[in-house]
């Protein structure tokens, strides 16, 4: 009976992060959006993001996974590619890095089930180190280069969660659990910068 509330839990608490990621990076997109400017934004970061979100949401539908341990990511590689076309507009500068996403997805849907595991690793680290360019950006200029705070506060959150349904409902898949550590940690250095600066 522990299991099996423990899993109802776990994925009720996966459709609410979903419902999250609907917007959590709308606050951002608003902001770029109005103020028609993304200066400040990482175009590595969200090139980067998109990439592993990507890769993240292949990889689960590939390995048959519950839809609520991954709809979360589609949800927010949706507004990654919204923020990277915006700030790839606004900063009038489209560096190669761009094409990583095309890249991505085409490998996670094309490789053979054997590589999936090792492109999970990939897709793992790069959306962990996805966060660095735009902490290093932030950092550098004394700034929370137009990072919301209420969008880092939800990450920040929604990855202690990820932790959670990961643990309960990917049989604590040991990539997945290093990749939302990871990104708990990296997002709460960014949520302290929201706060901080600006």
């Amino acid at each position: 009976a522990g299991e099996a509330s423990a899993s109802v839990l776990a994925s009720a608490l996966g459709w609410g992060l979903t419902a999250g990621a609907m917007a959590i990076y709308t606050p951002m997109i608003a902001t770029t959006l109005a103020k028609k400017n993304a200066d400040g934004m990482s175009v590595s970061t969200w090139s980067l993001n998109l990439s592993g979100f990507l890769i993240f949401v292949v990889y689960h539908i590939r390995n048959g996974y519950s839809l609520s341990t991954f709809l979360d990511f589609a949800a927010l590689g949706l507004q990654s590619a919204v923020l990277l076309a915006l700030t790839a507009r606004y900063q009038r500068a489209l560096p190669p890095i761009a094409l990583l996403p095309a890249a991505s997805l085409a490998a996670a849907s094309l490789l053979p089930t054997a590589f999936l595991g090792p492109l999970q690793g990939v897709a793992a680290f790069i959306t962990s180190v996805a966060l660095v360019p735009q902490v290093w950006r932030n950092f550098a200029a004394r700034s929370r280069g137009g990072w919301s705070p209420i969008s880092a506060a939800l990450s920040t959150g929604g990855n202690a969660a990820r932790i959670f349904t990961t643990l309960t409902l990917a049989e604590g898949n040991p990539i997945l659990l290093a990749q939302f550590a990871a990104c708990l940690l990296l997002n709460g250095v960014l949520l302290v910068q929201a706060l901080v600066w600006d």
